[in-house]
């Protein structure tokens, strides 16, 4: 039988990745840090995906086992014996597992005849596989680094399926549904696998994933994004109410005209193909049935304020491709401005723009130097927000 090892257990890993790998036959060993989850995994054997659109399909996800992340020597044994390994713990704690993934890599190459170990990256991070590759590095005996460059195989994805938080009333009656759009396709860098890739339901083997990541990122993401803070400013309660305002919508894709001639002039991919991913976005985003809420998406605004995120991300590189993101910075301000109660980045923003100013904030959390005009527009649009928010809207 097919195995395969995924480190996280939460709503991607059950809902994405676990959903593809069932479908394609794996028996999924989940390996998470939270023992009650491991724990109902062990006993029920399975757990149930929803898949929400127009209707309702109710899947079952099974031939399925937990380890405890703090049962180190058992993931080692197990995952030694294995060829497929993937993760989707959240970006800030990719770094923890790296020393048990280095350990792993030890003890299937410490024997000849092991063939290749393929290490599934499930993160939206700038550089993915070269930054896990020296992570894992760091934790390796120095007669292991050939055995990186030829077996190991750190391949990059671009995660797109939109996975909302379940109702607490449903949590309660099953503890590890996981509410999902239909849509399920997952771009995989096919060119980093080592040996043959694995044939997997969903995955769309692609030569070169950066046009993905990008669009990713810079539009799927800062769009996201945009029509959450945006939203919030009109007291919206969710995404799919936003969408159906006009008014945002046009701000919206003006930001988004500006990032798509960016990714068009540096990508090379042609506009039509960029249209059609968004008028897509907006069909996904327009999807009732999933529920999906301003908060979940507005959440952490510091981290989407970040040098390489979505929205500074995006400002990058309009400036770069000669292009004047003006909407971006827009929406940079609106961000600056989300002020929820229940988000505790967002206090914490609001905290450090009244008590350090705006200059410290955009130079510490954006890395942005004042002189840059990014951070002239973004300054000058948070001012005279309100002013703007009028006119606008």
């Amino acid at each position: 039988m097919k195995k395969v090892m995924h480190f996280g257990a939460g709503n991607i890993g059950r809902g994405f990745f676990g959903h593809l790998y069932h479908e394609s036959g794996y028996h999924i060993i989940f390996v998470d840090i939270v023992d009650e989850v491991i724990k109902i995994i062990n006993e029920m054997a399975q757990y149930p995906i929803w898949i929400v659109g127009d209707k309702v399909e109710k899947i079952v996800i099974d031939n399925i086992s937990g380890i405890s992340l703090k049962d180190e020597k058992k993931i080692i044994d197990i995952g030694a014996d294995l060829d497929l390994i993937s993760f989707s713990v959240g970006a800030n704690n990719v770094k923890g597992i790296t020393p048990i993934l280095a350990k792993i890599i030890e003890k299937k190459f410490s024997s000849e005849n092991s063939g290749f170990l393929n290490i599934i990256i499930g993160e939206n991070l700038k550089n993915a596989s070269s930054i896990v590759g020296q992570w894992i590095n760091q934790h390796l005996q120095e007669n292991f680094s050939h055995i990186m460059k030829d077996k190991v195989g750190l391949v990059e994805t671009v995660l797109s399926r939109m996975v909302p938080i379940v109702p607490d009333e449903l949590k309660k009656q099953y503890p590890l549904l996981v509410l999902v759009e239909p849509y399920k396709t997952m771009p995989v860098a096919k060119n980093m696998f080592k040996g043959a890739p694995p044939n997997i339901n969903g995955f769309l083997m692609v030569d070169n994933i950066k046009p993905y990541e990008a669009m990713k990122l810079y539009i799927h993401n800062f769009t996201h994004a945009a029509f959450a803070y945006a939203g919030h400013k009109k007291n919206y309660k969710y995404i799919w109410e936003v969408v159906k305002d006009k008014k945002i919508e046009n701000l919206v894709r003006n930001a988004y005209l500006e990032i798509k001639s960016a990714i068009h002039r540096n990508y090379g991919i042609e506009d039509e193909e960029i249209e059609a991913y968004y008028r897509d976005l907006l069909e996904r985003f327009s999807n009732k049935a999933l529920g999906d809420t301003i908060i979940r998406v507005a959440r952490e605004p510091i981290r989407k304020l970040g040098p390489e995120e979505r929205i500074i991300g995006a400002a990058k590189l309009c400036q770069e491709q000669g292009i004047i993101p003006e909407y971006v910075c827009f929406f940079a301000a609106c961000c600056l401005h989300y002020d929820e109660p229940t988000d505790i980045e967002s206090q914490k923003l609001k905290t450090l723009v009244s008590t350090e100013g705006i200059d410290s904030v955009l130079k510490n959390i954006s890395g942005l130097d004042e002189k840059n005009p990014i951070f002239i527009r973004i300054k000058e649009n948070y001012i005279n927000f309100w002013k703007k928010w009028e006119k606008v809207l």
